[in-house]
């Protein structure tokens, strides 16, 4: 499989994170993840870590966030994690957005919320810090997308002007 093949199926992933709730979106990603050739004893450990002080400074930024929106006629809030430096992640403001398009990461009008911490050991470690490369890299990065991806949205939806 090459490594668009294994990309479609995070592409397969956001379809789910827009439209089905948090279990089901879990369930997917584990069962991808388990078909991929990711151990039961790793999917824990994925899942054990503590996300709540990541979700706490999405939190302490949001308003601002959607305050800066508000003033540049923002289309969207979209979350950016950098998985090779420490899961270093940004806020965009987008004034135009497509989702068929990431020209959205060129825009200026962004806030640096921090990273979050656990993800990049285990990206390092178990997926040898190769990204949509093998089965085992895809079912943790999906793994660990997923999961970034809920902690932010769990934050958005308790936002309504968001």
């Amino acid at each position: 499989m090459s490594g668009q093949e294994y990309w479609n199926y995070w592409e397969k992933c956001i379809k789910y994170l827009e439209e089905k709730n948090t279990s089901e979106i879990t369930a997917f990603s584990k069962k991808l993840a388990k078909d991929f050739g990711v151990s039961d004893e790793l999917m824990e450990k994925i899942f054990a870590v503590n996300l709540k002080s990541y979700s706490n400074k999405i939190d302490v930024y949001m308003q601002q966030c959607i305050e800066r929106a508000k003033r540049e006629s923002a289309k969207a809030l979209c979350l950016y994690y950098d998985i090779d430096n420490g899961w270093d992640s940004t806020i965009y403001i987008c004034k135009d957005f497509c989702r068929d398009s990431n020209k959205w990461i060129s825009s200026k009008s962004r806030i640096e919320i921090g990273k979050a911490r656990g993800f990049s050991g285990i990206y390092k470690k178990e997926a040898h810090a190769v990204f949509f490369a093998d089965g085992i890299s895809t079912g943790i990065c999906i793994l660990l997308m997923v999961r970034t991806t809920l902690a932010f949205k769990d934050v958005v939806e308790k936002y309504k002007d968001c």
